[in-house]
């Protein structure tokens, strides 16, 4: 998966590559799932510098090109935007939700001016709730990684909340430590900051490491605790714990750490520095803030783009809260989110503001557990 070169980009796996009647029964399952979301009962399914947050929220128009699908993907159907890139600041951000019953695992490419300097890889939402890989390359051709069955892939990959850096402009580089390093035919390491949002940049490896492998600088640093899902080898599940004393520390979803040494992907993670212009979220059906020096979850719109972020936890019902009006999305959106223990799981917004926490495989003790926020971005 890393250190290769543009055209070695890694393939996901075929498995189930003609099982039609299968994704289609998997389809009506997720399409279930949406409808049943508003009746409740579902199923548990300088360069070197860091720019300042603005002194009010950003808002704007957002101009987004929509995406021209090949190789037998499709929308999905099921309410969902339909697949468009923009560049905001530099940072190119995707969303709808795209599906399959082909063995095709590259489902468009990007516009010129959406594409980036180096191959990125980006962790996307896949069917029940699955770990995914979008491996962007410089020549804009976007295959998709399953961790698990390309099945998952096939039945719903969701682009919503996937972004990255086109190029390391404005970026500050960050310096790996204890026996970490910048991952060759990748980006280096690096963080910049946009009205009050770090985003992240590059690849890091290493074959026995010591300890954390960056402290981030003082301007980088959040006023909490902070959790953000991040894509490893194999498109392995792994998460970035971040602290307010700029430690930064890695962890693999199984405690499996040889897939975070094999290459930890920093692109596409970001998070809030503090809850500045955040709105706080009323949270329902058991759900509690996390606490424990994580934020509480909380909204903000920034750029036309709805971010989230905060921990919560202990729900009785998939449904956590409910979106203010000015935070709902037209679709409904997909987006992937860290559990407990470095597991995946998955949120779905409807356009009615409900949003529910669905674990990987049905499986609801992760979730309840643990969800972090942090990280979870989508178009409106």
């Amino acid at each position: 998966m890393f250190a290769l070169q543009d055209q070695d980009i890694p393939r996901a796996g075929a498995r189930d590559l003609t099982r039609h009647g299968a994704l289609a029964r998997r389809l009506r399952r997720t399409a279930a799932g949406v409808a049943c979301a508003t009746a409740v009962a579902l199923p548990l399914a300088g360069a070197a510098t860091a720019q300042a947050a603005t002194s009010a929220p950003h808002t704007l128009t957002t101009t987004w090109t929509n995406l021209t699908l090949q190789n037998g993907w499709h929308k999905f159907v099921f309410g969902t935007a339909t697949p468009a890139v923009t560049n905001i600041n530099g940072i190119v951000h995707l969303k709808g939700a795209i599906t399959t019953t082909g063995a095709s695992t590259q489902p468009f490419i990007l516009p010129a001016a959406d594409r980036p300097a180096t191959i990125v890889q980006v962790p996307v939402d896949l069917g029940a709730a699955t770990a995914g890989l979008l491996d962007i390359a410089p020549s804009g051709v976007v295959s998709v990684e399953a961790e698990q069955s390309f099945f998952e892939a096939q039945t719903l990959t969701s682009l919503d909340g996937a972004s990255f850096a086109t190029s390391g402009s404005s970026f500050t580089p960050l310096t790996p430590l204890n026996g970490w390093t910048g991952a060759a035919n990748f980006a280096s390491p690096g963080a910049r900051t946009i009205n009050g949002i770090v985003h992240l940049r590059g690849v890091i490896t290493a074959s026995s490491p010591t300890g954390e492998p960056f402290i981030l600088p003082a301007a980088f640093r959040p006023n909490h605790t902070v959790e953000v899902p991040v894509g490893l080898c194999g498109a392995n599940n792994g998460r970035l714990d971040i602290f307010p004393t700029g430690v930064v520390d890695v962890e693999a979803e199984g405690g499996t750490i040889s897939h975070a040494q094999c290459g930890t992907s920093l692109d596409g993670a970001w998070y809030a520095t503090s809850a500045s212009f955040y709105t706080p979220l009323t949270l329902q059906n058991g759900w509690t803030s996390y606490g424990q020096g994580f934020a509480s979850p909380a909204v903000r719109k920034i750029s036309g783009i709805v971010h989230l972020e905060g921990a919560m936890h202990l729900g009785t019902n998939p449904q956590a809260f409910t979106l203010p009006a000015g935070f709902r999305p037209a679709h409904s959106v997909y987006v992937t989110v860290d559990a407990n223990a470095s597991n995946r799981g998955h949120l779905l917004i409807q356009p009615n503001g409900q949003v529910n926490v669905f674990g990987e495989q049905d499986d609801q003790s992760q979730v309840t557990a643990f969800t972090s926020l942090d990280g979870v971005s989508f178009a409106p």
